[in-house]
Order: structure tokens, then sequence, then C-alpha cells
């Protein structure tokens, strides 16, 4: 019996059930379901729509006023068709050249009495850099004084033998042993000064019986190490003070060996440092390494570097353009300043002249840079100009105008 009750009581609920699905599925359902659709494709219509209408509506030109053109410097260049000759990219180093650096140091083992320079400092050649003072400097400079006392000394007996040789007074003998000593004395001298020239001390030796001595600078230049303070004890092998002549450097590139056969001594390197991002630095290449490195299978590529403005230190990191030597690998093509070119939502851009102060943004695709130029490969037509300088000016007047549409 209790079995059946609840098997009714189950049928009763499940009719009951189908029902209300029923009548939620009636005109009124339709008609609610069929609301949300429309207002579903309403919204999905009108939000196409303005994105679109936010694309379209982006402007790719920059209109400057009279005043802005007068206020901002431009420069423009044509593309044309030229004779670029393939070039690749060597990562360089910035270096001293040897002849043009010096190392000073003492020669014999002293504590130091002074420094005149420090790091940054500019000297001559000849400019006071260390004073030392060293028992052993002190005992050649006495050695020094004792032996141009017997050369004197051998010099007066000397001519005292040649004027009693004269008066028959003495003999000959006399007179070649005087001279004999006389050779000797000058020889002791001879063996002092070069012992005082060994300490670096030239001429009459410095002060009479200083045990001091001065290390002067060989070149001029800038002072890019000191190793030394006063009272230090250093030994004859130590480095106290780094010159570095800075008027000329080495960039210093590393060469695949597949790229070789577009290297030649006397080329134009254009070198680009770190430290001075955009700007490009022109150098000749004056040295060609005699063999690869057999692990990387490099060669090393000096290149001379005038650096009047010592701008350039050595050991910056820089990136070496080397065009090819090749002349009949060159090829004829579309290019643009370098300088023209701008990043632009992740893409390469230039502003083109369409008229006085107005400039179009062009895409575009570029191929090989040689030097200060760049290949276009689409995106400009022959004739066109371009912004060179004051193209980044244009390209932040443009992202300002975007952001005042959005907004």
């Amino acid at each position: 019996m209790n079995f059946e009750r609840s098997y009714l009581m189950l049928l009763l609920l499940t009719g009951l059930a189908s029902a209300s699905s029923t009548a939620c599925s009636g005109p009124a359902g339709e008609a609610t379901a069929e609301a949300q659709g429309e207002h579903a494709e309403t919204s999905s219509e009108e939000t196409s729509s303005e994105q679109g209408a936010g694309r379209e509506g982006a402007s790719d030109r920059v209109t400057l006023s009279p005043q802005e053109m007068a206020s901002i410097e431009f420069t423009l260049a044509r593309a044309e068709e030229r004779d670029l000759a393939p070039s690749f990219e060597a990562p360089a180093e910035i270096l001293a050249e040897p002849d043009r650096q010096a190392t000073i140091g003492p020669r014999v083992a002293g504590r130091v009495v002074s420094v005149s320079v420090n790091i940054g400092d500019s000297v001559e050649r000849g400019d006071t850099l260390i004073v030392l003072e060293s028992e052993l400097i002190g005992r050649a400079r006495a050695d020094m004084i004792a032996a141009r006392a017997r050369e004197n000394v051998a010099r007066r007996a000397l001519a005292r033998q040649q004027g009693l040789l004269e008066g028959r007074v003495t003999s000959q003998r006399a007179v070649e042993e005087a001279e004999g000593a006389l050779e000797i004395a000058r020889a002791d001298v001879l063996a002092a000064r070069t012992q005082l020239a060994a300490y670096g001390i030239t001429g009459s030796g410095g002060t009479r019986g200083s045990a001091r001595v001065t290390l002067r600078s060989p070149i001029g230049g800038v002072v890019v190490a000191r190793s030394v303070h006063i009272g230090q004890w250093v030994d004859g092998a130590d480095v106290a003070i780094r010159v570095v002549d800075l008027d000329e450097l080495w960039a210093r590139a590393t060469v695949y060996e597949r790229e070789l056969r577009l290297v030649r001594e006397g080329q134009s390197v254009q070198v680009e440092v770190r430290a001075f991002p955009g700007e490009v630095f022109t150098g000749t290449i004056s040295r060609i390494g005699g063999a690869l490195d057999e692990r990387t299978r490099t060669m090393s590529v000096i290149a001379a570097l005038p650096n009047a403005d010592h701008r350039l230190r050595p050991g910056m990191f820089a990136t070496a353009r080397i065009q090819g030597a090749h002349t009949h690998e060159a090829m004829r093509t579309l290019s643009i300043p370098w300088a023209a070119v701008q990043q632009i939502d992740n893409h390469s851009a230039v502003f083109v002249k369409v008229e006085e102060g107005v400039f179009e943004l062009h895409r575009v695709h570029t191929g090989e840079r040689t030097g200060d130029l760049v290949e276009v490969l689409n995106g400009v037509e022959s004739g066109d100009e371009v912004v060179v300088q004051g193209s980044f000016l244009l390209k932040g007047q443009l992202l300002r105008s975007g952001l005042g549409e959005d907004e």
C-alpha cells in the first residue's frame, strides 16, 4: 500500500513539472527569448560599428601650423634609387691603441712621497706624476758622486804628470799610468750613470745626495687608472699610473669567416656604442687579424677611430657596421636615410611630406642597411620626400592626437 501511494505521488509531481515547462515555452516565453536575441545582436552590431568607426576615424596625417613649423627644425630627404653594397654588423669593443698608451711604475722598490694626478686628469708629456723615495736610488746617487770625484782626481793627476814630463822630472810610464787611472774613473762614472738611468734618472742625476726619483708621463693623454697613494710601498714590477691618448682609439670587431670576403683594409666602418644610442662614429679598417680563432671561427678586424672630443672611452661595447668591399656586388635599390624610420605600433614607418605643413604616415618594410641608408621594399615611391630630422617629434604628435580621439 505504501509503495502504491509513493508511486502516485511521483506521477503527480512529474505532471506538474511538465505543465510548468509548457507554460514557459508559450508565446510569452518566445517573446522574451526573441527580445534577448535582438538585444544581443543589436549590442554586437553597435560594438562592431563603434570599433570600425574608431579604426576608420584614426588619421595617419599630422598637420602643423606655420608657428609649429617655424619652431621645429625639419630635414627632408628624397627616396631615391642608389647603388648599395652589401653590409653586415659585427660585435665590437673600443680599445686604446697600443702605441698611444703608457703604464707608469717605479723601476725600483720604494715609498710613495707624492702623487700629482688622479683618474680623469689630462697630462702632457713630461708632466710629474709620482715622486718616489728609495734607498737604492740614494746609493746609486752616492756612487755617482764618488765616481765623479775619482774622475776629477785622476784628471788632475794626469795633468800634473804631463807637466812633469815636459820638465823631464817624471817618466813616460808614470804619465801612461795616470792616463789609465783616468780611463777607469771615467768608466766608473759611466757605470754610475747607467745605474741611475736604469732607475729612471737621466741627465745629471737629479738633486745631489737625494734618494728621490720623479716619475713623469712619457706621453700626453688622460689618466685612466691609478693604484697608489702617499706612503704606499711599491715594488719595481707594480703599475702605478696608466695614461691613454684618447685622440684616436681602436674598434676591434669580431667578424665571422663567411663575412671576411667583404672586409678590406681602408674600408669605412660605422660604429655605434651603447653609451650614445643613435649616434654613428666613423672609422677606417687599419688591420685584419692573421689567423682565425679555431674555436669560434672568427677573426679580429681593427678600425682606427678618431676621437677628438674624447667621448669614446676604452672598454665600451659597440656594434660595427661594415660595408662590403666588392663593388660588383652592389645593388641599385630604393633607399632612404635610416634616421627617417620610426617604430609605430611595432611596425617600421616614415613620414612623407604631402604639402607644406602636412605629413602622412607610411608604413614600410626595410631591407639591407648600408651606413646611414636603408633599403625600402615598399611603402614609399621614388621621389617621395621623407622627414629625417624631426620625424620623432611627428611620431609624438601622431600618438597624442590618437589618444585624444580615443578619449
